[in-house]
């Protein structure tokens, strides 16, 4: 491999590098804010949590993966050896093949995080969609008569995974003879979602003080509808916004390659020579400083 290409590969490397490393550190860092917000239950998880395996199993599990930390890192230790051995044949075994491959080898591996992360939005947002509906069958179940385990029965069969699932779990556990409200707050355990917590606090205090259930229910379910709708809005609202960080996170690349491809000699120069490399340096971190602001920016939350 010449000189220029393997300068042009490493740019493109380090572009896409820097452009992950900040959408998966914003995603993180957004998960991180929420969980760091007074939650009684997750208090009494610090202990159990405190164990990163037994952290990630619970991950895996919340993301509808196989719940086996071990295999889930073997595969992705195996991905990022591979890639770095690519990397560095590709970059015919000098210098610059370490570099190329030791950087390839570490953005595999670090791309578990937000492959997980990924997984793990992907899970929430499916049983969101169906826990509205759920409860509105609930409420209706309540009102003609069935009490509040067989309108867990009819969602674990009528409903799909991942809520199907989840009620099954819960189904489960009372016919073990454990009592509704330590079920509920099982479940909202598996499911760190708010709008769940909402849910299964009601039902608990209604439990306790008394009151009409399919109210409650339909209270909740409307008030978690209207929820989702705002963020929806909000979402479509910073649409514009979202996509302007990622048209000038690439703009530069982009504008980058084609200059490299019609003038190499030239561009090559902020590969090789010193000002050019603080050049190109500065300029990577002003693209990754400015595409963090425009992400914080537009994340709001509800």
């Amino acid at each position: 491999m010449s000189n220029s290409a393997l300068f042009l590969a490493f740019f493109l490397l380090f572009g896409a590098f820097l452009v992950f490393l900040l959408v998966g550190w914003s995603m993180v860092q957004k998960q991180k804010r929420r969980a760091s917000e007074p939650n009684p239950q997750e208090e009494r998880d610090q202990g159990e949590l405190a164990d990163p395996a037994q952290a990630l199993t619970k991950k895996l599990r919340q993301a509808g993966l196989e719940p086996d930390p071990a295999a889930f890192l073997r595969r992705w230790r195996i991905g990022a050896l591979t890639g770095a051995i690519v990397g560095i044949v590709m970059g015919g075994f000098g210098a610059g093949g370490v570099l190329f491959g030791g950087l390839l080898g570490y953005s595999i591996w670090r791309a578990r995080e937000v492959y997980l992360h990924f997984k793990w939005n992907q899970r929430m947002a499916e049983f969101l969609d169906q826990f509205t509906d759920a409860l509105g069958v609930m409420a209706n179940g309540v009102k003609s008569g069935q009490t509040v385990l067989q309108t867990f029965e009819t969602i674990a069969l009528d409903f799909g995974d991942p809520i199907s699932s989840e009620v099954t779990e819960v189904l489960q556990e009372l016919r073990m003879g454990v009592p509704l409200d330590n079920a509920l707050e099982a479940w909202a355990e598996r499911i760190p979602l708010e709008d769940l917590e909402i849910a299964t606090t009601a039902l608990s205090v209604q439990r306790q003080t008394g009151g009409n259930v399919a109210e409650i229910l339909d209270t909740v379910a409307e008030t978690i509808r209207q929820r989702n709708k705002l963020q929806k809005q909000i979402r479509t609202l910073t649409t514009q916004g979202r996509m302007s960080g990622w048209v000038l996170g690439l703009l530069p690349v982009g504008l980058f390659v084609a200059m490299f491809l019609i003038a190499p000699e030239r561009t090559g120069l902020l590969l090789t020579h010193p000002i050019g490399i603080l050049m190109t340096a500065i300029g990577s971190a002003m693209i990754a400083a400015g595409g963090f602001f425009i992400q914080r920016i537009v994340s709001i939350e509800v």
